[in-house]
C-alpha cells in the first residue's frame, strides 16, 4: 500500500505540472489583471482536488476488498470447532504465504481498531514474514501494534525481534527502542528486558549492550533483572572488566543485587578460572544475607578443583551435602579434578557414591530447571 501511495504522489506531481501547462495555454493573454491568474489557480485546484478524491477512493476500495475477503473466508469456514481467532490467523498466514503482507497488515489493523480479539499467532506470522523479507518498518509497526493490543508477546515474538535487530542500522535501532519505550512507559521493564535478553542469547552481545546503553541514556525504566541480563551476557562473552564495571554501576545507580546477580557473577568468573573473585563475591553474597544455593556451591567447588585446591573443594562438597541434594554436575566436576590432582582413591569413592541406588542426585533436567527458574520470564 505504501508503494501504491508513493506512485499516486508522483502522479500528482506530474498531473499538476501538465495542468499548469494546460492552463497557460487556455489563459486569455488579454487579461492583465488578477482575474486570469485567479481563474488559473482555481482550475488547477479543482482538478487536483478531484485527483485526490480518486486516490482516497482507490485506497478505501482496497481496504474494503481485503476486509470483504476476510469476512467471506470466515463465513464460509465449514469447521465449527475452529475458533475465529484461529481462522483469522489462518487467513493472515495465507496472505503472507502468497506475498500479500500489506493486506495482512491491513487485516490486523482492522481487527485491532475494532477491538476484535486475535491470536498471538496472527501477529507472529506477520512478524516472521516481515523479518524474512527485511521489511523493518513493517515489522516495527506490527510489534508496536502487538504491544498496544495488550496481548503479551511470547518467546516466538521475541525471537523474531532478535532476528530483525541483527540487520537493523543504529538509527533504526534507536528509533525502535524509543517507540517501544513510549508504549511501555507505564509498565514494568519486562519488554525491554526481554529484548536485551534475546538479543544477547542470539549472539549479538555488542547490540544487546548497545540497547542497554540506549536505555540508560534515555532514562528508561530498569530493574535488577535488566542488570542481571547484561551481566550474564558480558560474562558469557568473557568481557570480565565490562561485567564488573556494570556491576559497580548497578550499585551506584541504586539497584540492589540479588542472589541471581551474585550467582551470575560467580558462574561467569568460574568459567574463566577467576578463583579469588569467585570467593570474593560468594563472601559478599553471604554478607548481604543470601544463602549459597546449589548453583553457587557447584560453581565454587568446580573453580576450587580446577585451581588445584582439591581439599577445599572436598570440604565445600561435604558442606553442600548437608544443605542440598548434590547435582550430577558437581560430582562429575569434582571427580575429574581429583583425577587430575592424582587423588584416584577419593575419585573412585565419589564415583561409587554417585552411582549408588541410594543417592538422591539432581540430574541434568532438574539442575537446568533450577537455573531456568532464575532467568527472566
Amino acid at each position: 500500500m505504501i508503494r501504491r501511495l508513493a506512485t499516486h504522489t508522483l502522479s500528482i506531481a506530474s498531473f499538476v505540472a501538465s495542468t499548469s501547462r494546460l492552463t497557460k495555454k487556455i489563459q486569455n493573454p488579454i487579461l492583465s489583471n488578477g482575474i486570469g491568474i485567479f481563474a488559473e489557480v482555481q482550475f488547477v485546484f479543482i482538478l487536483v482536488h478531484c485527483h485526490f478524491r480518486l486516490i482516497t477512493t482507490q485506497v478505501s476500495v482496497t481496504e474494503q476488498n481485503v476486509i470483504k475477503s476476510l469476512e467471506h473466508f470466515v463465513s464460509t469456514a465449514n469447521d465449527e470447532t475452529v475458533s475465529r481467532k484461529k481462522l483469522y490467523a489462518s487467513y493472515i498466514e495465507k496472505l503472507c504465504e502468497s506475498g500479500n503482507i500489506a493486506d495482512a497488515v491491513l487485516v490486523l489493523r482492522h481487527l485491532r481498531y475494532r477491538n476484535i480479539p486475535v491470536d498471538i499467532n496472527s501477529y507472529n506470522i506477520v512478524l516472521a514474514t516481515s523479518c524474512k523479507n527485511d521489511q523493518f518498518d513493517v515489522f516495527s509497526e506490527i510489534f508496536k501494534n502487538l504491544l498496544l493490543s495488550r496481548l503479551p508477546p511470547d518467546s516466538t515474538s521475541y525471537d523474531n525481534v532478535a532476528k530483525v535487530l541483527c540487520k537493523a542500522s543504529d538509527p533504526d535501532l534507536l528509533k525502535f527502542i524509543r517507540e517501544v519505550a513510549e508504549i511501555t512507559v507505564n509498565r514494568d521493564p519486562t519488554v525491554m528486558n526481554r529484548i536485551v535478553f534475546v538479543t544477547a542469547e542470539s549472539g549479538q552481545i555488542t547490540k544487546s549492550t548497545k540497547i542497554f546503553e540506549m536505555m540508560k541514556n534515555l532514562n528508561l525504566k530498569m530493574d535488577t533483572v535488566t542488570f542481571n541480563t547484561v551481566l550474564a551476557s558480558l560474562g558469557r562473552a568473557g568481557q570480565v572488566d565490562k561485567m564488573l564495571a556494570e556491576f559497580a554501576s548497578m550499585k551506584d545507580l541504586g539497584y540492589t543485587p540479588d542472589a541471581v546477580t551474585y550467582n551470575t557473577l560467580v558462574n561467569c568468573l568460574r568459567r574463566l578460572g577467576r578463583l579469588e573473585l569467585c570467593k570474593l563475591f560468594a563472601q559478599e553474597m553471604l554478607d548481604k544475607g543470601f544463602e549459597l544455593d546449589l548453583q553457587t556451591y557447584t560453581a565454587l567447588i568446580d573453580v576450587l578443583g580446577r585451581a588445584g585446591h582439591v581439599r577445599d573443594a572436598i570440604r565445600m562438597f561435604d558442606e553442600l551435602k548437608k544443605l542440598h541434594n548434590p547435582s550430577i554436575y558437581v560430582y562429575r566436576s569434582l571427580i575429574s579434578n581429583l583425577k587430575k590432582a592424582g587423588k584416584f582413591d577419593i575419585a573412585l569413592e565419589l564415583w561409587e557414591e554417585m552411582n549408588s541406588p541410594n543417592s538422591k542426585l539432581i540430574g541434568p533436567k532438574g539442575f537446568k530447571e533450577k537455573k531456568k527458574s532464575k532467568r527472566i520470564r
